[in-house]
């Protein structure tokens, strides 16, 4: 017993002595003896300098840890930093008993506070990379991560740090705050444990997952591993891949991305070291909403000037940011089955090409389903030019649902039939929808077929059902109105349109044009607008509108009616108007009512009108017509 007791206290003093030996063996280490190397291989292998300015220390411990203060680590000659990375401490942990040898063997490499500038300078540079280092062939170190290359370890940590990338080309900065980023293996060989906190252009991310092992990686032993989730802005996400790098183009194969309700799959390829980044893709999804995407919103930087104005508009007068478009180019395809935009109609079927580039993106083919109908066509956005932007959009949309669209349009009633296809062909300028819709030049026209409108339940506190229950009498009294067509053909120039009949309405029993001024530019209209009875439908005239009015803000325009149609209302609606005016409307309608020329919708589709004469007007005119309302009427008539 004693003998046991002997031996374990002298292996006691052993242990003791040791550890004493230990502590002083490490705490005679000169530190700067340790930093010169590690600025010899830094500078070896990126030709950039690591300066030490605020001296070293080592911390004692199981696994000692090299502490530097005030860390810089130079930038490239071009760029518009001097320091591509500035650090308030980098910590290095390193194997405690190589360090009795003095050899140093890391095991952990930490940067506390840094402040990290990226950039390139938009003729194919980036200051992450470096020339080889003399004597070394370019693929030994050119373009490898110096993290992994100088240190070869795969436990990296980094907490309350900054990073900014810096494009070249377009000046726009993209901005991540770190609050902690962390990898750690167990050896190289082993995967890696990987975690994100904090924020990429104000959106919250925090994710964590497994990487593939840092050797793979190191070695380019391809597919690599990558799978990821957590929340990004406060919504469920998560990223599975597997990467190939070959150069500079980097391909994620069996791509799986999930977002809150969003799922999509497919490939991506990113092509890096030209003036921007080059994206092709192909990707599908049963569902895409865009209001869960973490898109970034611009924030203007002061209201408008007419900031109480512009509250009011129909079209929003808030700047359109389109950065983004000129950080990268793209090639690619997306198809998804349901397309939820924040604001307007749900998109079935979606199918898309789109073609980015130099902040130029353009989609040659779409096509989707909503509204009951298909849609297809082609738009382009020229945003190449920071402050401006040209729009073209053409649209086809074919057998629209005609109670949707009114649905749409705030006009709630039951609808049977009613076909409905739509044409855009718009150019449009400026930096917001009301700029856009204040320049816009081309043509809007939607063309309605055979509807049964049914006249119960009404809400005539909508202008567009007054200016119906105005133009056509019988919905006060019939079940329903049997629309046979009915046309909106609007030619606009810079903002404006001028209606000369391009307007128009048929029913059973009524025919109506229209001719007037919708200005885009401060949204406002002023419509008149003629109804003509068919011949051999009985009404008594009193219920005839001689003229209706439809004026004002395009939010609250305001219906009046004129039963004898006034001169000098006629004459304000169709002065702008210069190819006969009213004559034209009521030579027109006064035709096709006696069933010898064509019809309202006809017109209005650019069929020409046939003349009545003036001898005919006259003898179709009812002479037993009051002399005041008949006066009124024939100057409907051209009179």
């Amino acid at each position: 017993m004693r003998t046991a007791v002997k031996i374990l206290a002298g292996a006691g003093i052993l242990l003791v002595v040791l550890a004493v030996g230990i502590v002083i063996a490490v705490s005679t280490v000169d530190v700067n003896t340790l930093i010169g190397p590690i600025q010899t291989r830094m500078k070896a292998a990126t030709g950039r300098d690591l300066a030490v300015r605020g001296g070293g220390r080592i911390a004692l411990s199981l696994h000692p840890k090299v502490v530097l203060s005030d860390v810089t680590l130079s930038n490239a000659p071009w760029a518009t930093a001097p320091q591509m990375v500035t650090a308030q401490r980098l910590e290095l942990e390193v194997a405690l008993l190589p360090l009795l040898a003095r050899r140093f063997e890391l095991i952990e490499f930490a940067l506390v506070g840094p402040v990290i500038a990226l950039e390139s300078d938009g003729k194919g540079q980036n200051n992450w990379e470096w020339p080889p280092a003399p004597g070394q062939p370019p693929t030994a170190t050119s373009g490898t991560p110096a993290m992994a290359m100088v240190f070869g370890t795969g436990n990296i940590e980094i907490t309350n740090g900054s990073l900014t990338y810096r494009d070249g080309r377009g000046g726009d900065v993209t901005r991540v705050a770190i609050d902690r980023l962390f990898l750690r293996a167990r050896d190289p060989a082993a995967p890696m444990a990987a975690e994100f906190r904090g924020r990429v252009n104000e959106v919250p991310l925090a994710v964590e997952g497994t990487l593939g092992p840092l050797g793979a990686l190191l070695q380019k032993q391809w597919p690599y591993p990558v799978s990821l989730q957590g929340e990004v802005a406060g919504r469920k996400a998560a990223l599975a891949t597997k990467l190939r790098a070959e150069d500079k183009k980097y391909t994620f194969d069996d791509l799986r991305i999930a977002f809150g309700a969003n799922a999509l799959t497919g490939s991506f390829t990113a092509l890096m070291g030209g003036p921007r980044p080059k994206l092709t893709f192909d990707l599908s999804g049963p569902a895409l909403a865009l209001n869960e995407l973490p898109l970034p919103v611009a924030v203007p930087s002061a209201p408008p000037p007419a900031a109480t104005k512009a509250a009011a508009w129909l079209f929003p007068d808030v700047p359109v940011d389109f950065a983004l478009l000129r950080l990268v180019d793209a090639d690619g395809t997306l198809a998804i089955g349901k397309l939820v935009p924040p604001h307007g109609v749900t998109l079935d079927n979606l199918r898309v090409h789109v073609v980015l580039d130099g902040g130029k993106i353009a989609v040659p083919a779409f096509s989707a389903l909503a509204w009951g109908g298909t849609f297809a066509g082609s738009f382009s956005i020229d945003a190449s030019q920071s402050g401006t932007s040209i729009l073209v959009l053409h649209v086809d949309g074919k057998g629209l649902a005609l109670g949707t669209l009114l649905a749409a349009a705030g006009v709630h009633r039951e609808v049977r039939g009613g076909k409905t296809d739509i044409a855009l062909n718009l150019t449009m300028r400026g930096v917001s929808p009301h700029a856009w819709a204040s320049t816009a030049t081309g043509t809007v026209q939607a063309v309605a077929g055979p509807a049964t409108l049914v006249n119960t339940k009404l809400d005539l506190g909508t202008p567009l059902d007054s200016l119906l229950n105005a133009v056509n009498p019988f919905r006060a009294t019939d079940p329903s109105t049997e629309l046979v067509c009915s046309v909106v053909r609007l030619p606009l120039a810079n903002g404006v349109a001028h209606v000369d009949r391009t307007i128009a309405i048929e029913t059973a029993k009524v025919g109506v044009s229209a001719i007037g001024t919708l200005d885009f530019r401060n949204e406002t209209l002023d419509l008149g607008f003629q109804p003509k009875v068919r011949k051999g439908v009985t009404i008594s005239v009193p219920n005839i509108a001689g003229l209706v009015r439809l004026s004002g803000p395009f939010r609250s325009p305001q219906v009046k009616v004129d039963a004898v149609g006034s001169a000098a209302a006629i004459a304000s609606i169709g002065a702008a108007i210069g190819t006969g005016g009213w004559s034209l409307v009521g030579q027109t309608l006064f035709s096709w009512a006696e069933g010898s020329g064509p019809g309202p919708c006809q017109v209005a589709l650019g069929a020409p009108a046939g003349k009545a004469t003036s001898a005919a007007a006259k003898s179709e005119q009812p002479s037993s017509l009051p002399g005041e309302v008949g006066k009124a009427i024939g100057k409907l008539f051209g009179k």
